[in-house]
């Protein structure tokens, strides 16, 4: 891509090679649960998508979009891996407990995973900015969490992981791990109608400052 081009995102997506972790990051003050929207529709256009939903953030973007006029039967019928929290939202494949210690959750998350007969190529990973701010002062349990489940994940071929996370909820140094671990990274920009990723980190150095437009409607 040249960095003066706009790409729409499902294109941006057929370009992305199996095992890598992508970062997109947002602000509060954005409208989030469109950009969750618009790359979920983007990704169903291009493969089989499950989410993976922590703490209930899935729960939350529904509701937005929902009061929002937006018809949600596409978020009630995606598969979805629940991480923790309580609220039952989508097509619940299974669920981890957050209280188990990082090797037994990673345990239970892969028999999920196993037992799911129909191939997904993407995961939309929603709300871990939370499940890390839990562990924000405690450098130890956090480095459970990073080599337990999200290192171990990185260069599985069988998927794609889009993480969305709130640049201004988690610390600077958790989100320099994060962005040091991503094979992309992405900050996202609400321009009134719709959303444009900024290209801040790619396997592809070329790609470095490229836009591209999620649709906000």
């Amino acid at each position: 891509m040249a960095n003066d081009q706009i790409i729409v995102f499902e294109k941006f997506a057929q370009k992305l090679q199996p095992g890598e972790d992508i970062l997109v990051e947002y602000t509060p003050e954005e409208p989030v649960h469109m950009l969750f929207y618009g790359i979920l529709r983007s990704l169903v256009g291009v493969d089989n998508v499950i989410i993976v939903d922590e703490l209930d953030q899935l729960h939350v973007f529904r509701t937005h979009l929902h009061l929002s006029g937006v018809d949600i039967s596409l978020i009630d019928s995606s598969p979805v891996i629940k991480m923790g929290g309580i609220i039952p939202t989508g097509n619940i494949l299974g669920k981890v407990d957050l209280n188990e210690e990082p090797p037994v959750r990673k345990k239970h998350y892969e028999e999920i995973v196993k037992s799911i007969r129909e191939k997904h190529r993407f995961r939309i990973v929603v709300g871990f900015d939370k499940v890390l701010l839990r562990y924000e002062n405690d450098p130890r349990e956090r480095e459970k969490i990073f080599g337990y489940l999200i290192r171990p994940h990185i260069g599985d071929e069988s998927r794609i992981a889009l993480y969305l996370i709130d640049r201004d909820l988690i610390g600077e140094k958790i989100l320099k791990e994060l962005r040091e671990h991503a094979t992309r990274v992405l900050e996202s920009r609400f321009e009134g109608k719709g959303f444009v990723l900024r290209v801040v980190k790619s396997l592809a150095p070329g790609d470095y400052g490229c836009r591209v437009s999620v649709p906000g409607d």
